[in-house]
Order: C-alpha cells, then structure tokens, then sequence
C-alpha cells in the first residue's frame, strides 16, 4: 500500500487547489513545499505586487484630492511602510492557505522533493531525508524569473520581480526591460511613487500579447505619467557602475542607431523559467520541452501516474488562475470524476497597471488572420456618468463579435476596474451568451459595466451614448 493516494509537489496556485480538491474527493493527499505555501503568487507575485499597486493608487488619488473637493495637504508615500504592508498581506493568505490544508485533511510537508520513480518521492527536510510512495504525482513546481545574458540578477542594481517589491527606498530612476505584465506593472507601479522610469521593449509596441489598440491606448496614458517609453529596441549591455547602471539600447531595426540609459536600478522582465532543476524528471522518464515538462490534454506526462500543471508545463498560459484550474481538473480526472477539460480559448488575462487592462479571446489581428469576419464594436468609458463622477482614466472596451452567428470572438479592456469587469464577456465567451443576449441585458446605471453593452450595441449599429 503506498503512503498516499496523491502526492502533490509545489503549494502554489495550482499545487494547493490541487491537494485541497483531491482531498476532497475523498483521496489520500499530501502536499509538498520547500518555501512558502501559496507559493511565488501568494508570496512574491500576484498578491504583493496588487497590494504595492494598491498603495499607489491611494497616493495618486490624495494628490487629485483637490479635484473630489477634499483638501489633503502633505500627502506623501512612506515606502517602507507600504512594502510591510504588502509582505504582511501575503503572509495572512500564506497562513490561510495552512488552514484550508488542515481544514481538508491534506498533509502539509516542508522539504524539496526528488521523483525516484515507480511513485516514490525523496523528501529532503530540515530533519534529514526521507522517501515516501504515492499512486498520483502532480508537480506543480511553477517557474522564475529569467534573466537575460547581458544583465544578470544582482539583487541589488539589476532585479526580477523578488527584489523590486522589497527594495529599501524607491529608486530616482529605473529601466524595465520588458514590457509584459510584470514590467508594465512595475513601470506604473514606481512613476506613482516618484521613480523617472524608462520601459524598453523589443516588441513593436506595449503589452504585445494584447489587441494592438490596448497597447497603442496604454502607450498614450503612459506617456501623460511621464513615463519614457522605448518600444522595438533592445537592451545590448548594462553595466553596473557602483549603485547605478548604463543601459545600452538599440534599434531592433538599425542596431547600429544605439544609446545609454543610466538609472539607479534595472528591472529585468522578460519571462519566466520553469522550476523543473533537480526533480529528476528526465531520470524517470519524463520528456521536457526547453525546460518545461511536456503533458496531454489531461496534463498527463508520458509517465504513468506523474501530472504536471501551472506554469511549469507546457499547456496554457503562465497564469494563476490557470494553474488552479489545471489543479482542478487532474484532481478531477485522478478521482474518476468525470472532469470538464479547460477551454483555453477562454481564459482571461488581467494587467494591474494605471490604466488597468483586461481580455479575453483573440484579438482583432489573430481573428482576422484566421479569416474570421467580424463586428467590431467599441465604447469609450469617458461618457459613462460613473467614469465621469469617480475622476478615472477612461479607456474604452472593444468587443470582437463573429459575424455569422454572432458569438463572441474577444474582448480587450483598458480602464477602471476592467480586470473585474472582464467576468462578463468571458462568461460570454465560455457560454451560449450572444451579442443578442448581452445587449438585451440590462446593466445597471450608473457603472463602468455599461460599457461593455455599448460595446456590443456599437458592433451592430445600436449604440444610443456615442
């Protein structure tokens, strides 16, 4: 008899939902981390860095305190409070995350796990070493930041995501290299809070996964911040001098058309690597793809019993709320119950900068490429009364409807509470739920969400507010 039904490796996002729904199911589960559970989501991505964002909205909005009627003299941004503010919001859900194991049933365990094979796992521990057996391994081990050969992580002058949420002080000035979600974040996150900050993309444009006129929209509120934006180029050098660094940028197109950028720190944002060192993956059997470990549709890897999901495989996007979904599903499958496979055509994609951005589906150039016709329909937030009465960056939502029956092919927000909002048309995108039925849908006045239905109404001709 093995020692558990499933054993889970990593108590991230994905790893956690996992346990707790194969314990629910009835099966033997215990989960193993090597940090902190909740893993780099909880601890040290999604949830601090929302927090930090958080804080700088707060700031930002007493400095337009005139503009609601409210004097709020000397307001100012006391740094380090808001970064123990932060890590002590991620311990609180790190602590909820140990109640919901013991709440489950599910067996925590501190220690770095090794796959021997044949469903038994060495766990390395502060106590010493041990080996256990399992029926079912999921690894849900996750991924890191990835460095670029010219700038490798210091810790100190050039950072990943890690080290820019703790720094001591904010820095006067800053170069994101990257211009994905975490960088942009970042970028938005310390202009708020004084930081001169320069972006350099090699992409052609900001967020380049999202509709190109989301990025041409963040580009342009971006540019009122004061932020220095610097797409189609990339970083050649940077060269640490003392507290400071010279980043050397060139034109993708002309990289003879080169020049230095010098800030006190450099954030490296392009991309992750998966956790999948030291596992002994390949020594079982288990195929890896640059890194990552390689599943089916059923997030099964070519050896039996052995599952991986989140981002350390090579299905779906690298986000948490995927992770979780995946940790669902195998639990399901692993109990015989009948899982629903994730439709990852449906999964929404959220960005918490100032603008925030939100989207589900493809964007118009994708759908266009694959011949899909279209009625495209757009609603600026700027008219809406709730935009108008709350002071907020306006934005607009862009709906992409199939022409032919009508069902929603994308979604792309930028605005207020648009990563909130974004619900709606993934549920569209997920359901039967038509043009027809979103416009016939009476959406409450006033909020941010009748944009969505203006939307929809200015794809067919109906728009009453523009």
């Amino acid at each position: 008899m093995t020692d558990y039904d499933v054993l889970v490796i990593g108590a991230g996002p994905g790893g956690y939902v996992a346990a707790i729904r194969c314990a629910q199911l009835g099966l033997r589960t215990a989960c193993v981390e090597r940090a902190e559970l909740g893993g780099i989501c909880l601890n040290w991505g999604c949830i601090p860095t929302k927090a930090l964002l958080r804080s700088a909205e707060v700031l930002e909005l007493c400095r337009r305190a005139g503009d609601f009627g409210v004097r709020a003299d000397g307001v100012a941004a006391d740094f380090g409070a808001m970064v123990a503010r932060s890590r002590a919001i991620a311990a609180k859900i790190s602590k909820g995350v140990a109640y919901l194991f013991r709440k489950n049933g599910v067996e925590s365990i501190a220690g770095t796990a090794r796959l021997l094979g044949a469903g038994k796992v060495e766990i390395a521990g502060d106590a010493g070493s041990r080996t256990v057996s399992a029926e079912h391994i999921i690894v849900a081990t996750g991924a890191r930041a990835r460095s670029l050969p010219v700038a490798p992580f210091d810790g100190r002058v050039v950072l990943s995501y890690r080290e820019a949420m703790t720094l001591p002080a904010v820095p006067a000035s800053l170069v994101v290299v990257g211009a994905g979600a975490i960088g942009v974040e970042f970028a938005s996150l310390y202009r708020s809070l004084g930081a001169e900050v320069t972006i350099v993309e090699y992409v052609d444009r900001l967020v380049p996964l999202e509709d190109e006129d989301v990025s041409a929209e963040l580009a342009r509120a971006f540019k009122k911040r004061g932020i220095r934006v610097e797409t189609g180029c990339e970083v050649t050098a940077v060269e640490v001098r003392g507290d400071r660094a010279a980043v050397t940028v060139a034109r993708r197109t002309d990289p003879a058309a080169r020049h230095t950028v010098e800030a006190e720190r450099v954030l490296v944002s392009v991309g992750v690597a998966p956790n999948t060192d030291g596992l002994g993956l390949e020594d079982i059997g288990v195929t890896l793809d640059r890194g990552f470990i390689r599943v089916d549709d059923d997030l099964r890897t070519d050896v039996r019993g052995v599952y991986a999901i989140g981002d350390v495989c090579t299905v779906g996007p690298a986000l948490a709320h995927v992770a979780s979904a995946q940790g669902v599903q195998v639990a399901e499958h692993i109990a015989g119950a009948a899982p629903v496979r994730i439709d990852y055509d449906c999964i929404p994609a959220c960005t918490y900068c100032h603008p925030e951005i939100a989207s589900v589906g493809l964007t118009e150039a994708q759908a266009r490429a694959r011949g899909i016709e279209l009625r495209v329909g757009r609603f600026p937030f700027g008219p809406l009364g709730k935009t108008v009465a709350a002071g907020e960056y306006p934005g607009f939502a862009k709906f992409l409807w199939d022409a032919r029956d009508h069902s929603l092919v994308g979604a792309h927000l930028i605005g207020p509470a648009v990563t909130d909002l974004i619900a709606e048309p993934t549920l569209a995108k997920s359901t039967e739920v038509n043009a027809e039925s979103l416009m016939h849908t009476v959406h409450a006045h006033p909020t941010f969400a009748e944009a969505l239905k203006g939307a929809t109404e200015e794809a067919f001709g109906r728009a009453i507010d523009i």
